[in-house]
């Protein structure tokens, strides 16, 4: 509820980004951590057919990012066995420089074994909070309109601990 997945979302989809990359793919990952799965994903989200032998696959996805810049999201890791995503790293050795893989993850160490740049996202300010809480809770209605429900309304958004999607 932090929007890890919102924030991964904006970048994914802004037009400088669209522009930037000749592929892209967006899988969700989750749990329990399944490469076949996923290589079968990223295939048919680049637009390949795919079979179930996972040796195959993986050559076929080799194949086809090699030379080329990619992004791919990897939304919502929780797997953080070093072994299996060394493996799963080689896949994308073959994309051209410049090519990126963002991961989202709720496990600070998922994002260790990446070895690479962490954004945390954080809660937000209590002011924020009740901004957001109250954008959403009285939707288009003026809040002056309604001046009884303000103090309740901090106390439910203090309750939601700065989590933007508890606010929402």
């Amino acid at each position: 509820g932090l929007g890890k997945t919102t924030f991964a979302k904006a970048v994914y989809n802004d037009e400088k980004v669209k522009n930037h990359f000749g592929l892209k793919a967006w899988i969700c990952v989750s749990e329990p951590y399944d490469i076949l799965r996923i290589t079968k994903e990223l295939l048919q989200e680049i637009g390949l057919t795919v079979d179930n032998n996972l040796n195959q696959l993986q050559v076929k996805l080799k194949e086809s990012l090699k030379g080329k810049k990619f992004l791919i999201v990897l939304d919502d890791v929780w797997n953080d066995d070093y072994k299996e995503w060394d493996d799963s790293r080689n896949l994308f050795v073959q994309g051209d420089v410049g090519s990126k893989i963002i991961v989202t993850t709720r496990k600070e160490s998922v994002a260790l074994i990446m070895g690479s740049g962490v954004i945390n996202v954080g809660t937000l300010s209590r002011e924020v909070s009740w901004a957001l809480f109250k954008r959403h809770s009285l939707e288009n209605r003026d809040p002056e309109e309604h001046p009884e429900l303000e103090e309740v309304g901090k106390q439910i958004s203090h309750k939601c601990k700065g989590l933007p999607l508890a606010l929402k």
